[in-house]
């Protein structure tokens, strides 16, 4: 499938309703990609501008578009196709910060080409330790822009760490 600019800003609306969160990495995160997608045999990154048409039709929706979220940058985790050298797109990764209770957590977030949500990892942050296992993350998986109330339920809103 091909990730186009169009899915692309479907990711930054789904990532948004889902953790209101910014974009932050600044150099290539080579080895947290590969810890994410480990299958992928290559990735790349594309670094786009949101249009203020964009960001005006996110506001619509009620989301909040940062000064940091208005050019975020994709990364793309490549396969080959079996019988070519060609390769396709099999996930599209976005690092955040999300502010939690007790400071700011990075987070990874892996969306398959279905525009579900494949993965989560929260790499460093000051919270609960549960909030990093797969116990508590697994509840994030296939959830889609459909899955507003999602956001209510995350990082301290309504969710109970035990």
């Amino acid at each position: 499938m091909n990730f186009n600019k169009s899915f692309c800003i479907a990711v930054v609306l789904i990532i948004n309703l889902v953790f209101s969160a910014q974009g932050h990495e600044k150099k290539w995160p080579e080895k947290r990609l590969k810890q994410v997608w480990p299958t992928a045999q290559s990735f790349t990154s594309k670094q786009i501008s949101l249009t203020s048409s964009q960001i005006s039709q996110l506001e619509t929706e009620g989301i909040k578009i940062g000064s940091k979220d208005r050019s975020p940058t994709f990364y793309f985790a490549q396969e080959k196709v079996s019988s070519s050298d060609k390769t396709k797109t099999i996930s599209i990764i976005l690092f955040i910060d999300e502010t939690g209770a007790n400071g700011v957590m990075e987070i990874s977030v892996a969306m398959g080409a279905d525009g579900k949500t494949k993965k989560v990892d929260i790499w460093e942050h000051s919270e609960n330790s549960l909030i990093a296992k797969d116990d508590f993350l697994k509840q994030f998986i296939d959830k889609t822009a459909m899955s507003r109330h999602l956001g209510n339920r995350l990082f301290g809103r309504g969710t109970q760490l035990a």
